[in-house]
């Protein structure tokens, strides 16, 4: 929208404003100091490459079957270069911000968390120097009742929050930083698993990791056998920091087996049974703690520790019936221990359990390439599926509908050149300067270390506007010579001299503009910065190449339609 508007603005101000400013501007014979500075960069820089470029159009038009061979080839290889690159939905960004998950065996108590919290913050802390730490904070499990999305941990997973200075205020990136906390964390006892992973990295926020392995089936127990197969498997894959499981098989439960006809014979429900312990054991609200210049502070009442995990301590609770009498639980139901999973997942109603994996600088693509390597023959009981949703799912989705978009594009611009030249052949010329800008652009990723991403994509985008307009110009001033009465060859070196100068003005000035970007010279212009080094390649490669190829695939199908126009007379 902001390009559409820009370029809608500037096409109302280039023919009403400019040819008004145009004469008091440029007064003829008025002194203009920049005449001393630039006529140097004039006589030895421009003069010069418009007389290289008449040369070599002169020669390519001789040797027009080569010139579009040698192009032909240079495209077909580049574009095998690119899957070389690899692709992802977003690229990694120091956002300065880092999030330390941990989990801890199931069942572990407050007392022990209260210690491994501890101990992952004294980790963190040795890590980071002090001078780089603005703050750290660590949340065990979830806040009772507050809803939040993306927040439902059990009480044996937590997670720090680490707020850094800026990158350029440190020494090392934040994926050094993060390497020596994972370190330090993954040795601390007691933990089960322990990822780190930029905050604000991931494309959405639904995207748990870049890796997502889901397991779907009806029986949790065969989901756990299957993720703890599924997490050796990933556990040596290259380009993953570390994976780790949605939920963890085996967390000891208390369960109430009621007997309905002593329920009925004291005028209590099962419901009414199950509220009274979950009260005892869970904890009811008691009120707030009000302090002086703070927020009140929410009191929670429930038995002590022994008393509520102990199953014989759970059997003698006392429960309260409709009359008033107090009934040991132990002549009500039964106390059974069991084994279940620490959390129920479901997608489209059936049991799921996911395998998330944490990754390196490395393309999704080529991650994905390697996931599915590790898998490949693992045997799946029948009923039960495995899929992809992490990163490498939204990817495909976005990037199917951007090529959607790009091919749409594509058409729109034919046709509207077909009716502004008014003819089907010269706009193939012109919409060959796209070729030519993926050659540029394919080697400049490659060269700058960038993965094909949703930024990059758009800079093709941004190009097939910029560099198709190159071609527009020559094309135009072709045809204006032809209408003049000259040879066709002619009329391409004269549009090949006048046009060289913009076309290399034009290119010029998008390159030095996108080049902050591409160095990546401001916080979080990580995620543009392949859209600058896409824009910078293409335009390099495209622009000069454009003054080659456009002039010879013009003088080919211009020569075409003449000898078929004329065969067409003379039947």
């Amino acid at each position: 929208m902001v390009l559409i508007i820009a370029l809608a603005a500037s096409f109302i101000v280039s023919v009403t404003i400019i040819p008004l400013l145009t004469p008091w501007l440029l007064k003829p014979g008025a002194f203009d100091p920049l005449v001393f500075v630039l006529r140097p960069v004039d006589r030895f820089v421009l003069e010069p490459l418009k007389r290289f470029y008449a040369a070599l159009v002169g020669w390519g038009l001789e040797h027009r079957a080569l010139v579009l061979i040698v192009f032909f080839g240079l495209f077909v290889f580049s574009a095998r270069q690119m899957p070389l690159m690899g692709r992802e939905l977003m690229s990694l960004m120091d956002t300065g911000i880092f999030l330390v998950n941990f989990e801890a065996e199931p069942d572990t108590n407050e007392a022990e968390m209260q210690r491994i919290a501890t101990a992952v913050d004294a980790a963190i802390r040795e890590a980071v120097p002090e001078n780089w730490l603005i703050s750290s904070s660590t949340v065990v499990g979830s806040e009772p009742g507050v809803r939040a999305f993306g927040a439902a941990r059990t009480f044996q997973r937590g997670q720090s929050t680490v707020n850094l200075v800026d990158r350029f205020s440190r020494d090392k990136s934040i994926y050094e930083l993060e390497q020596a906390v994972r370190e330090r964390v993954r040795a601390i006892p007691g933990l089960i698993a322990a990822n780190v992973s930029e905050y604000g990295a991931t494309p959405l926020s639904s995207i748990r990791g870049s890796v997502d392995v889901m397991i779907t089936g009806p029986d949790w127990q065969v989901l756990d056998r299957l993720a703890d197969e599924v997490m050796v498997r990933l556990s040596n894959v290259r380009g993953l920091t570390g994976v780790e499981r949605s939920w963890q098989g085996h967390s000891r439960r208390v369960q109430l087996d009621v007997d309905p006809l002593q329920a009925h014979h004291f005028g209590l429900s099962a419901d009414a049974i199950a509220k009274q312990v979950a009260a005892a054991v869970g904890g009811v609200p008691g009120g707030r703690l009000r302090v002086a210049g703070e927020n009140p502070i929410p009191v929670w009442v429930r038995l002590e520790s022994d008393e509520r995990n102990d199953p014989e301590m759970i059997a003698g609770l006392p429960i309260r019936t409709p009359d008033g009498k107090l009934i040991p639980l132990s002549n009500l139901a039964r106390v059974n221990i069991e084994h279940a999973p620490a959390s129920y997942t479901h997608q489209a109603l059936l049991p799921t359990v996911d395998v998330i994996g944490y990754r390196r600088n490395i393309a999704v693509s080529h991650l994905q390439e390697n996931v599915e390597q590790a898998l490949a023959g693992l045997e799946l009981p029948r009923g039960y599926s495995l899929g992809h949703e992490g990163e490498i799912k939204q990817m495909g989705e976005s990037f199917g509908r951007q090529i959607k978009a790009l091919g749409l594009g594509l058409a729109l611009l034919f046709l509207s050149l077909v009716v502004i030249f008014r003819s089907f052949f010269h706009p193939l010329a012109i919409l060959a300067t796209l070729p030519l800008a993926l050659i540029g652009a394919a080697w400049a990723m490659m060269i700058a270390d960038k993965h094909g991403c949703m930024p990059s994509f758009m800079g093709l985008i941004l190009l097939m506007g910029i560099v198709v307009n190159n071609g527009i110009l020559l094309v135009d001033f072709i045809q204006v010579a032809l209408a003049e009465g000259k040879s066709l060859n002619e009329a391409i070196l004269q549009a090949v001299q006048l046009r060289t100068r913009p076309i290399l003005m034009t290119a010029g000035a998008t390159i030095v503009g996108m080049i902050p970007i591409a160095l990546e010279w401001a916080v979080g212009i990580e995620r543009l910065s392949p859209l600058a080094v896409v824009a910078i390649g293409g335009l390099i490669a495209g622009t000069f190449l454009t003054l080659l190829v456009v002039p010879v695939l013009f003088h080919a199908l211009e020569s075409g339609r003449r000898r078929i126009s004329t065969v067409q007379a003379r039947s």
